[in-house]
Protein backbone atom coordinates (compact mmCIF):
# COMPACT_ATOMS: atom_id res chain seq x y z
CA UNK A 1 0.00 0.00 0.00
CA UNK A 2 1.52 3.63 -0.59
CA UNK A 3 0.70 5.58 2.31
CA UNK A 4 0.14 9.42 1.49
CA UNK A 5 1.84 11.78 3.96
CA UNK A 6 0.49 15.00 5.42
CA UNK A 7 3.26 17.73 4.97
CA UNK A 8 3.24 20.29 7.77
CA UNK A 9 3.37 23.97 6.26
CA UNK A 10 4.18 27.40 7.68
CA UNK A 11 2.24 28.14 10.82
CA UNK A 12 -0.79 30.52 10.03
CA UNK A 13 -2.99 32.12 12.68
CA UNK A 14 -6.41 29.99 12.44
CA UNK A 15 -8.66 29.95 15.04
CA UNK A 16 -9.06 31.06 18.94
CA UNK A 17 -8.33 28.10 21.67
CA UNK A 18 -8.13 29.47 25.47
CA UNK A 19 -6.16 32.14 23.77
CA UNK A 20 -5.33 33.45 19.92
CA UNK A 21 -2.92 29.84 19.02
CA UNK A 22 -0.96 29.55 15.53
CA UNK A 23 -2.05 25.82 14.54
CA UNK A 24 -0.61 24.44 11.20
CA UNK A 25 -4.01 24.05 8.82
CA UNK A 26 -3.03 20.82 7.87
CA UNK A 27 -3.41 19.66 11.77
CA UNK A 28 -6.59 21.36 12.21
CA UNK A 29 -7.87 19.67 9.00
CA UNK A 30 -6.82 16.03 10.22
CA UNK A 31 -8.34 16.57 13.63
CA UNK A 32 -11.38 17.59 11.73
CA UNK A 33 -11.18 14.53 9.50
CA UNK A 34 -11.23 11.86 12.27
CA UNK A 35 -13.43 13.51 14.80
CA UNK A 36 -16.45 13.89 12.31
CA UNK A 37 -15.62 10.09 10.99
CA UNK A 38 -18.62 8.05 12.01
CA UNK A 39 -15.87 5.23 13.00
CA UNK A 40 -14.14 6.96 15.33
CA UNK A 41 -17.68 8.85 16.85
CA UNK A 42 -18.14 4.97 17.34
CA UNK A 43 -15.33 4.80 18.64
CA UNK A 44 -15.82 8.07 21.00
CA UNK A 45 -19.46 6.22 22.13
CA UNK A 46 -17.54 3.14 23.03
CA UNK A 47 -15.65 4.48 25.61
CA UNK A 48 -17.83 6.80 26.78
CA UNK A 49 -20.77 4.04 26.92
CA UNK A 50 -18.37 1.30 28.56
CA UNK A 51 -17.09 3.58 31.29
CA UNK A 52 -18.20 1.21 34.01
CA UNK A 53 -16.46 -1.73 32.50
CA UNK A 54 -12.94 0.43 32.57
CA UNK A 55 -13.48 1.61 35.74
CA UNK A 56 -13.83 -2.15 36.94
CA UNK A 57 -10.88 -3.14 35.31
CA UNK A 58 -9.02 0.40 37.37
CA UNK A 59 -10.64 -1.60 40.51
CA UNK A 60 -8.98 -5.01 39.39
CA UNK A 61 -6.07 -3.68 38.88
CA UNK A 62 -5.19 -1.32 41.82
CA UNK A 63 -6.09 -4.27 43.65
CA UNK A 64 -2.54 -6.01 42.44
CA UNK A 65 0.14 -4.00 44.52
CA UNK A 66 2.93 -3.28 42.46
CA UNK A 67 5.63 -1.00 44.08
CA UNK A 68 8.42 0.29 42.15
CA UNK A 69 10.46 -3.24 41.27
CA UNK A 70 7.80 -5.14 42.21
CA UNK A 71 5.59 -5.41 38.93
CA UNK A 72 5.09 -9.28 37.71
CA UNK A 73 1.92 -9.87 39.23
CA UNK A 74 0.13 -6.62 37.29
CA UNK A 75 2.38 -6.73 34.39
CA UNK A 76 0.85 -11.00 34.23
CA UNK A 77 -3.01 -9.37 34.79
CA UNK A 78 -2.32 -7.00 32.46
CA UNK A 79 -0.54 -8.80 29.90
CA UNK A 80 -3.96 -10.90 29.71
CA UNK A 81 -6.79 -8.29 30.06
CA UNK A 82 -4.49 -6.78 26.21
CA UNK A 83 -4.70 -9.98 24.86
CA UNK A 84 -8.11 -11.19 25.47
CA UNK A 85 -8.96 -7.60 23.73
CA UNK A 86 -7.33 -8.55 20.85
CA UNK A 87 -4.03 -6.80 20.81
CA UNK A 88 -1.35 -8.62 18.83
CA UNK A 89 2.15 -9.93 19.02
CA UNK A 90 1.36 -9.29 23.03
CA UNK A 91 4.93 -10.09 25.57
CA UNK A 92 6.31 -9.38 28.92
CA UNK A 93 9.75 -8.52 28.83
CA UNK A 94 12.32 -9.67 31.41
CA UNK A 95 11.91 -6.01 33.30
CA UNK A 96 8.17 -6.95 33.16
CA UNK A 97 7.01 -4.43 30.72
CA UNK A 98 4.15 -5.46 28.70
CA UNK A 99 4.63 -4.56 25.06
CA UNK A 100 1.61 -5.55 22.81
CA UNK A 101 1.12 -4.01 18.87
CA UNK A 102 -2.30 -3.57 17.01
CA UNK A 103 -0.99 -3.74 13.28
CA UNK A 104 -1.25 -1.46 11.02
CA UNK A 105 -2.75 -2.10 7.30
CA UNK A 106 0.22 -0.26 5.55
CA UNK A 107 3.08 -2.24 6.70
CA UNK A 108 4.97 0.69 6.82
CA UNK A 109 7.67 0.31 9.44
CA UNK A 110 6.40 2.94 11.24
CA UNK A 111 4.49 2.83 14.65
CA UNK A 112 2.92 5.13 17.42
CA UNK A 113 3.01 4.19 21.20
CA UNK A 114 0.30 4.25 23.75
CA UNK A 115 1.48 3.70 27.65
CA UNK A 116 0.86 4.00 31.21
CA UNK A 117 3.19 2.96 34.04
CA UNK A 118 2.34 -0.38 36.01
CA UNK A 119 4.27 0.63 39.43
CA UNK A 120 3.05 2.53 42.43
CA UNK A 121 4.52 4.61 45.06
CA UNK A 122 2.95 2.12 47.54
CA UNK A 123 4.91 -0.44 50.06
CA UNK A 124 2.74 -4.29 49.57
CA UNK A 125 0.06 -3.86 52.81
CA UNK A 126 -0.84 -0.57 51.98
CA UNK A 127 -3.76 -1.40 49.26
CA UNK A 128 -6.53 -2.30 51.98
CA UNK A 129 -9.41 -2.51 49.22
CA UNK A 130 -11.58 0.13 47.90
CA UNK A 131 -14.18 2.22 49.35
CA UNK A 132 -16.57 4.32 46.91
CA UNK A 133 -18.40 7.45 48.57
CA UNK A 134 -21.61 8.74 48.13
CA UNK A 135 -20.49 11.09 45.17
CA UNK A 136 -19.21 8.52 43.61
CA UNK A 137 -15.54 8.45 44.16
CA UNK A 138 -13.23 6.05 44.59
CA UNK A 139 -10.81 5.49 47.45
CA UNK A 140 -7.86 3.36 47.34
CA UNK A 141 -3.82 4.36 46.97
CA UNK A 142 -3.20 3.84 43.41
CA UNK A 143 -6.54 3.92 41.98
CA UNK A 144 -4.99 7.71 40.01
CA UNK A 145 -1.14 6.96 39.49
CA UNK A 146 -1.28 5.40 37.38
CA UNK A 147 -3.86 2.09 37.24
CA UNK A 148 -6.45 4.83 35.77
CA UNK A 149 -3.87 4.80 33.18
CA UNK A 150 -3.06 1.61 32.15
CA UNK A 151 -7.28 0.77 32.39
CA UNK A 152 -7.66 3.52 30.16
CA UNK A 153 -5.59 2.56 27.39
CA UNK A 154 -7.21 -0.75 27.62
CA UNK A 155 -10.15 0.89 26.81
CA UNK A 156 -8.89 2.35 24.31
CA UNK A 157 -8.03 -0.48 22.06
CA UNK A 158 -11.17 -2.05 22.55
CA UNK A 159 -12.39 0.81 21.12
CA UNK A 160 -10.33 0.36 18.08
CA UNK A 161 -11.72 -3.31 18.09
CA UNK A 162 -15.30 -2.17 18.01
CA UNK A 163 -15.09 0.20 15.53
CA UNK A 164 -13.27 -1.60 13.22
CA UNK A 165 -10.64 0.86 13.23
CA UNK A 166 -7.73 0.12 11.52
CA UNK A 167 -4.40 2.57 11.77
CA UNK A 168 -2.35 2.52 8.83
CA UNK A 169 0.96 2.29 11.15
CA UNK A 170 1.17 -0.15 13.77
CA UNK A 171 0.42 1.34 17.26
CA UNK A 172 2.38 0.00 20.57
CA UNK A 173 0.15 -0.49 23.50
CA UNK A 174 2.73 -0.79 26.93
CA UNK A 175 2.67 -1.04 30.43
CA UNK A 176 5.73 -0.21 31.38
CA UNK A 177 7.92 -0.21 34.97
CA UNK A 178 9.80 1.65 37.07
CA UNK A 179 8.48 4.91 36.97
CA UNK A 180 7.99 6.34 40.83
CA UNK A 181 10.86 7.66 42.55
CA UNK A 182 14.17 5.88 41.96
CA UNK A 183 12.83 3.65 39.08
CA UNK A 184 13.70 6.65 37.17
CA UNK A 185 11.81 6.13 34.09
CA UNK A 186 13.65 2.68 33.29
CA UNK A 187 11.03 1.11 32.55
CA UNK A 188 10.03 3.55 29.28
CA UNK A 189 13.82 3.82 28.56
CA UNK A 190 13.90 -0.04 28.47
CA UNK A 191 11.06 -0.07 26.43
CA UNK A 192 12.07 2.57 23.83
CA UNK A 193 15.47 0.51 23.27
CA UNK A 194 13.57 -2.72 22.57
CA UNK A 195 11.64 -1.28 19.78
CA UNK A 196 14.34 0.74 18.13
CA UNK A 197 15.38 -2.43 16.34
CA UNK A 198 11.26 -3.43 15.58
CA UNK A 199 10.05 -0.50 14.65
CA UNK A 200 10.36 3.74 13.17
CA UNK A 201 8.81 5.00 16.16
CA UNK A 202 7.30 8.57 15.37
CA UNK A 203 5.84 9.73 18.69
CA UNK A 204 4.87 8.19 22.27
CA UNK A 205 2.06 9.28 24.70
CA UNK A 206 1.87 8.38 27.92
CA UNK A 207 -0.96 8.73 30.28
CA UNK A 208 -0.22 9.92 33.50
CA UNK A 209 -0.91 12.87 35.99
CA UNK A 210 -4.55 14.65 36.72
CA UNK A 211 -7.25 16.23 34.39
CA UNK A 212 -8.38 15.83 31.00
CA UNK A 213 -7.08 19.27 30.26
CA UNK A 214 -3.35 19.15 31.69
CA UNK A 215 -0.58 18.07 29.12
CA UNK A 216 3.20 17.71 28.99
CA UNK A 217 5.26 17.74 26.09
CA UNK A 218 8.23 18.68 27.51
CA UNK A 219 11.06 17.37 30.14
CA UNK A 220 12.18 18.56 33.69
CA UNK A 221 15.42 16.61 34.50
CA UNK A 222 16.20 15.12 37.93
CA UNK A 223 19.21 14.08 40.02
CA UNK A 224 19.69 12.70 43.05
CA UNK A 225 22.85 12.12 44.75
CA UNK A 226 23.56 10.15 48.20
CA UNK A 227 26.66 12.04 50.14
CA UNK A 228 28.41 9.59 52.52
CA UNK A 229 31.11 11.28 54.74
CA UNK A 230 33.19 8.93 57.38
CA UNK A 231 35.82 9.71 59.89
CA UNK A 232 37.82 7.86 62.78
CA UNK A 233 35.37 9.12 65.34
CA UNK A 234 35.90 9.21 69.26
CA UNK A 235 34.57 9.95 72.78
CA UNK A 236 33.15 13.33 72.68
CA UNK A 237 35.26 14.71 75.31
CA UNK A 238 38.66 12.60 75.51
CA UNK A 239 39.00 13.07 71.81
CA UNK A 240 37.74 16.27 71.13
CA UNK A 241 40.24 17.29 68.67
CA UNK A 242 39.25 14.95 66.19
CA UNK A 243 37.31 15.82 63.28
CA UNK A 244 33.66 15.10 62.81
CA UNK A 245 31.60 13.00 59.93
CA UNK A 246 28.16 15.56 61.24
CA UNK A 247 30.39 18.59 61.29
CA UNK A 248 31.31 18.16 57.86
CA UNK A 249 28.17 17.26 56.58
CA UNK A 250 26.63 20.49 58.36
CA UNK A 251 30.13 22.40 56.47
CA UNK A 252 28.90 20.60 53.08
CA UNK A 253 24.88 21.56 53.61
CA UNK A 254 25.63 24.84 54.50
CA UNK A 255 28.10 25.54 51.39
CA UNK A 256 25.23 23.88 49.04
CA UNK A 257 22.94 26.51 50.49
CA UNK A 258 25.27 28.94 49.35
CA UNK A 259 24.16 28.18 45.70
CA UNK A 260 21.48 30.34 43.54
CA UNK A 261 19.69 28.03 41.15
CA UNK A 262 18.77 29.76 38.02
CA UNK A 263 15.30 31.03 37.61
CA UNK A 264 14.83 30.67 34.22
CA UNK A 265 15.33 27.98 32.61
CA UNK A 266 13.63 26.96 36.68
CA UNK A 267 16.18 25.13 38.57
CA UNK A 268 15.71 23.44 41.93
CA UNK A 269 17.73 21.66 44.79
CA UNK A 270 17.77 20.84 48.17
CA UNK A 271 19.47 18.45 50.58
CA UNK A 272 16.45 16.66 51.57
CA UNK A 273 17.77 13.85 53.71
CA UNK A 274 20.03 13.72 56.60
CA UNK A 275 21.63 11.03 59.24
CA UNK A 276 24.21 9.86 61.29
CA UNK A 277 26.10 9.29 64.08
CA UNK A 278 25.94 6.66 66.40
CA UNK A 279 25.76 7.90 69.97
CA UNK A 280 25.35 11.39 71.50
CA UNK A 281 28.10 11.29 73.62
CA UNK A 282 30.44 10.66 70.48
CA UNK A 283 31.88 11.90 67.76
CA UNK A 284 30.28 11.19 64.72
CA UNK A 285 31.91 8.54 62.32
CA UNK A 286 29.58 8.20 59.84
CA UNK A 287 26.86 11.12 58.08
CA UNK A 288 24.97 10.54 55.41
CA UNK A 289 22.50 13.20 53.28
CA UNK A 290 20.67 12.86 49.92
CA UNK A 291 20.42 15.62 47.26
CA UNK A 292 17.32 16.29 44.79
CA UNK A 293 18.37 18.74 41.98
CA UNK A 294 16.11 19.59 39.02
CA UNK A 295 15.95 21.78 36.07
CA UNK A 296 13.97 22.00 32.94
CA UNK A 297 17.72 22.36 31.13
CA UNK A 298 19.87 19.45 30.77
CA UNK A 299 22.52 22.30 30.46
CA UNK A 300 21.79 24.01 33.93
CA UNK A 301 20.82 20.74 35.35
CA UNK A 302 24.67 19.96 34.21
CA UNK A 303 26.04 23.15 35.71
CA UNK A 304 23.97 22.81 39.46
CA UNK A 305 25.53 19.46 39.73
CA UNK A 306 28.91 20.97 39.39
CA UNK A 307 28.48 23.08 41.72
CA UNK A 308 26.72 20.49 44.37
CA UNK A 309 30.60 18.68 44.25
CA UNK A 310 32.44 21.83 44.58
CA UNK A 311 30.46 22.68 47.73
CA UNK A 312 30.11 19.16 49.00
CA UNK A 313 34.67 19.13 48.28
CA UNK A 314 34.75 22.82 50.53
CA UNK A 315 32.94 21.67 53.38
CA UNK A 316 34.99 18.30 53.73
CA UNK A 317 38.24 20.84 53.21
CA UNK A 318 37.31 23.23 56.00
CA UNK A 319 36.35 20.64 58.34
CA UNK A 320 39.86 18.59 57.66
CA UNK A 321 41.97 21.76 57.56
CA UNK A 322 40.39 23.41 60.95
CA UNK A 323 42.93 23.75 63.87
CA UNK A 324 43.55 20.83 65.68
CA UNK A 325 41.52 18.82 63.34
CA UNK A 326 42.84 15.29 63.94
CA UNK A 327 41.87 12.28 61.79
CA UNK A 328 41.30 11.59 58.15
CA UNK A 329 38.11 11.80 56.27
CA UNK A 330 36.53 10.13 53.30
CA UNK A 331 33.92 11.12 51.16
CA UNK A 332 31.83 9.32 48.19
CA UNK A 333 28.81 10.90 46.38
CA UNK A 334 27.02 8.15 44.45
CA UNK A 335 24.49 9.52 42.34
CA UNK A 336 21.37 7.53 42.64
CA UNK A 337 18.81 8.95 39.94
CA UNK A 338 19.43 10.46 36.67
CA UNK A 339 16.76 11.36 34.59
CA UNK A 340 17.83 13.42 31.58
CA UNK A 341 15.70 16.90 30.59
CA UNK A 342 15.00 18.29 27.53
CA UNK A 343 12.12 20.65 25.16
CA UNK A 344 10.33 20.32 22.06
CA UNK A 345 9.13 23.66 20.45
CA UNK A 346 6.15 24.73 21.51
CA UNK A 347 5.11 24.96 17.72
CA UNK A 348 5.79 20.95 17.47
CA UNK A 349 2.89 19.20 15.65
CA UNK A 350 2.52 17.10 18.83
CA UNK A 351 1.81 19.76 20.77
CA UNK A 352 -0.42 21.36 18.35
CA UNK A 353 -1.89 18.22 18.05
CA UNK A 354 -2.56 17.59 21.80
CA UNK A 355 -4.12 21.37 21.81
CA UNK A 356 -6.61 20.79 19.40
CA UNK A 357 -7.42 17.14 20.81
CA UNK A 358 -8.60 18.63 24.04
CA UNK A 359 -10.03 20.76 21.88
CA UNK A 360 -12.47 18.43 20.20
CA UNK A 361 -13.25 16.54 22.85
CA UNK A 362 -14.85 19.95 24.57
CA UNK A 363 -12.10 20.42 26.77
CA UNK A 364 -9.69 23.80 27.44
CA UNK A 365 -6.05 22.63 26.90
CA UNK A 366 -3.78 23.32 29.61
CA UNK A 367 -0.09 22.64 28.47
CA UNK A 368 2.24 23.00 31.74
CA UNK A 369 6.17 23.82 31.59
CA UNK A 370 8.69 21.27 32.68
CA UNK A 371 7.11 17.22 33.78
CA UNK A 372 8.44 14.60 34.54
CA UNK A 373 7.45 11.93 33.48
CA UNK A 374 7.96 9.27 30.81
CA UNK A 375 7.87 11.45 27.96
CA UNK A 376 11.68 12.43 29.47
CA UNK A 377 12.73 8.89 27.67
CA UNK A 378 10.85 10.04 24.35
CA UNK A 379 12.27 13.49 24.18
CA UNK A 380 16.06 12.30 25.23
CA UNK A 381 15.83 9.63 22.03
CA UNK A 382 14.41 12.62 20.06
CA UNK A 383 10.96 11.14 19.68
CA UNK A 384 7.99 13.69 19.54
CA UNK A 385 6.02 13.01 23.22
CA UNK A 386 3.43 14.19 24.90
CA UNK A 387 2.12 12.75 28.42
CA UNK A 388 -2.02 13.89 28.88
CA UNK A 389 -3.76 13.87 31.91
CA UNK A 390 -5.86 10.53 33.62
CA UNK A 391 -9.06 12.46 32.81
CA UNK A 392 -10.65 12.98 35.90
CA UNK A 393 -10.64 14.71 39.33
CA UNK A 394 -8.09 13.46 41.38
CA UNK A 395 -6.85 13.84 45.41
CA UNK A 396 -4.21 12.67 47.50
CA UNK A 397 -2.31 10.97 44.59
CA UNK A 398 1.23 9.50 46.61
CA UNK A 399 -1.01 9.61 49.55
CA UNK A 400 -2.98 7.08 51.44
CA UNK A 401 -6.03 9.25 51.08
CA UNK A 402 -5.63 9.09 46.93
CA UNK A 403 -9.46 9.06 45.78
CA UNK A 404 -10.67 9.08 41.62
CA UNK A 405 -13.46 10.93 40.59
CA UNK A 406 -14.58 8.85 37.05
CA UNK A 407 -16.98 11.53 36.43
CA UNK A 408 -16.68 12.02 32.55
CA UNK A 409 -13.10 10.38 32.56
CA UNK A 410 -13.97 9.35 29.00
CA UNK A 411 -12.48 12.57 27.42
CA UNK A 412 -8.87 10.91 28.32
CA UNK A 413 -10.21 8.12 26.43
CA UNK A 414 -11.27 9.93 23.63
CA UNK A 415 -7.91 12.12 23.66
CA UNK A 416 -6.15 9.24 22.98
CA UNK A 417 -8.22 7.74 20.08
CA UNK A 418 -8.17 11.02 17.70
CA UNK A 419 -4.64 11.56 18.34
CA UNK A 420 -3.37 7.50 17.65
CA UNK A 421 -5.86 8.26 14.76
CA UNK A 422 -4.04 11.43 13.47
CA UNK A 423 -0.59 10.11 14.03
CA UNK A 424 -0.76 6.76 12.68
CA UNK A 425 -3.87 7.71 10.21
CA UNK A 426 -6.85 5.37 9.41
CA UNK A 427 -7.37 2.82 6.39
CA UNK A 428 -10.46 4.79 4.66
CA UNK A 429 -10.16 7.78 6.94
CA UNK A 430 -7.05 9.60 6.80
CA UNK A 431 -3.42 9.05 5.64
CA UNK A 432 -1.11 9.55 8.57
CA UNK A 433 0.40 12.67 9.94
CA UNK A 434 3.92 13.57 7.74
CA UNK A 435 5.81 14.21 10.62
CA UNK A 436 5.15 14.23 15.17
Amino acid sequence: MNVARIPIPNLQLLQKGPKMEHFSPKIVEAVETVKTSPSVQRAFDYVKDHLEETIRDQKELVLIEAPTGHEKAKAERYLSMLREAGLDDIYMDEHFNVIGKLHGTGNTGCSVLLEGHLDTVFSFGDVKGIETDAEGRIHCPGICDDTRAIAANLAVLRAFKAANLRPVHDIYFCGTVCEEGLGGMKGMAWTLDQLKDKTNLLATISIDGATAEIFYANATGMIDLEVTIEGPGGHAWTACERVSAIHTAGLAIAEIAKIVPPKDPKTTLTVSLIEGGQAIHAIAQKAVFKINARSNSQAALNEIEEQIYHAIRRGVEIEQKKEGGEGELSLSIEKTLDVPAGSQPDDAAIIQLAKLATQAVGRNYKFLPGGCTNTNMSIERGIPAVTLGRGGEEYGTHTLKEWFNPKGVYACEQKSILMLSVLAGLDGVIAPLDKA
